[in-house]
């Protein structure tokens, strides 16, 4: 045997079975920090710093004046599509669209069109949150009016969720008469 391995056989000899479970325990919780630990504490790191980016340069835009908000609303052409566009997130975040209401409301006083969208979906909390994040993010037109949680009684880990949005759409028909 080598010097070394003579070395370390009596290093552990000295240690004993306890010693040599402790040192084991040490060398597991170090390479499950290395592994899993770590990697999410710079992913958390990474998202505070967008975060912080996105805020920055959200106080720093100029403020808009609200009767040029039709001219950043979709036109109602698109209402369809980007309904369609909410089905697929849905399908994408793994959650099942039980019921969907439709309701548009027209106004007589200018070119905005509020379609009113009501789901009934199921699926668990963290498919909810992605679902509704990736919808927000990818329709900006679309505003989240409510949501109300009830466990199901089917499945466990599920929750009913009722979720009630509006997308805003312009009606380019309409002339918009700013005062």
């Amino acid at each position: 045997m080598s010097r070394i391995a003579q070395s370390i056989n009596q290093r552990l000899t000295l240690l004993g079975v306890p010693g040599i479970a402790g040192l084991g325990i040490l060398v597991a919780c170090v390479a499950f920090y290395n592994a899993a630990i770590q990697p999410m504490q710079q992913q958390l790191t990474e998202r505070k710093q967008l975060l912080n980016e996105r805020s920055a340069v959200a106080r720093h835009m100029p403020k808009m004046d609200w009767r040029s908000l039709p001219s950043h609303l979709p036109p109602q052409a698109q209402a369809d599509e980007l309904v369609a566009n909410v089905y697929y997130l849905a399908q994408v975040a793994k959650i099942t669209l039980r019921e969907a209401e439709f309701k548009e409301e027209k106004s007589d006083k200018s070119s905005l069109v509020a379609r009113h969208l009501n789901f009934s979906v199921n699926g668990d909390y963290y498919q909810v949150r992605q679902f509704l994040s990736s919808a927000l993010d990818e329709i900006p037109a679309l505003a989240l009016d409510s949501i109300s949680f009830q466990k199901s009684r089917d499945v466990e880990a599920m929750l009913d969720v009722k979720i009630s949005m509006t997308l805003y759409l312009v009606n380019p028909e309409k002339s918009v008469t700013p005062r």
